[in-house]
């Protein structure tokens, strides 16, 4: 008889067992000679896997592992803030050209400012562009 399966075929439990042995060993020995983390060069195989390998049985040791998913997503989520940050300042760039206050300052008012407050000068305020009292000219 045949047994076919359709889409992927999950590997059995037995053969992730051997092979996390042996890359768990290798693993810790590169670590002891070369001082980098462990984590470190788990998160080296598991980029170099995601891109080489795909779908492969290391993949599937890798999700089994809460941690390695974990900073498997925090690497993804950086990565993808990384893209996106150089077009989230050029729009918050050209906003802020756009929408940028204007400062005015107003002629002193003989009737309201007498001795010393005169020295102050005219009433000073910020005004967004939008409203519609905001003068359009800056002293």
């Amino acid at each position: 008889m045949f047994n076919f399966n359709f889409g992927h075929k999950k590997p059995d439990n037995k053969q992730l067992i051997i092979v996390g042995t042996v890359l768990s060993v290798i693993i810790a020995t590169l670590s002891q000679c070369t001082g980098i983390s462990e984590s470190g060069l788990w998160d080296l195989l598991d980029e170099a896997q995601r891109k080489f390998f795909p779908g492969g049985i290391l993949n599937e040791l890798i999700l089994r592992d809460p941690n390695a998913i974990d900073r498997r997503i925090k690497r993804d989520v950086d990565r993808a803030i990384d893209q996106v940050t150089p077009e989230y300042n050029r729009i918050i760039e050209e906003a802020d050209k756009k929408y940028k206050p204007r400062y005015s300052e107003k002629d002193i008012d003989p009737n309201l400012q007498t001795g010393e407050s005169k020295l102050l000068g005219g009433e000073m305020r910020i005004c967004a562009v939008w409203a519609n009292d905001c003068p359009t000219e800056n002293k």
